[in-house]
């Protein structure tokens, strides 16, 4: 996927998630149900298909501190298995 229609994409998911929250503001003003069934529809939109486009970056720079730490965890473990740790 191209850098311009990556944009794009993030854009246009953007936007509805903005319509979302206007949506929710309008029906906390308003007190009119049919805005909140909006805002529910498009969150639950933009949570299914807009989070991978919206979140991507994030997303990976998450997985790799996962990652990470599993590996820290993993070698305490061993460590602490193996006793090595406490002989002098």
């Amino acid at each position: 996927m191209s850098k311009r229609s990556e944009n794009k994409e993030k854009t246009k998911w953007l936007f509805v998630l903005f319509l979302a929250i206007i949506s929710f503001i309008l029906a906390l003003m308003t007190q009119q149900i049919i805005f909140n069934f909006i805002a529910i529809g498009l969150a639950i939109c933009v949570y299914k298909y807009g989070n991978p486009v919206i979140f991507k970056e994030y997303d990976e720079r998450r997985r790799k501190k996962y990652e990470e730490a599993m590996q820290v965890r993993q070698a305490a473990q061993t460590a602490i298995t193996s006793k090595k740790i406490f002989k002098k």
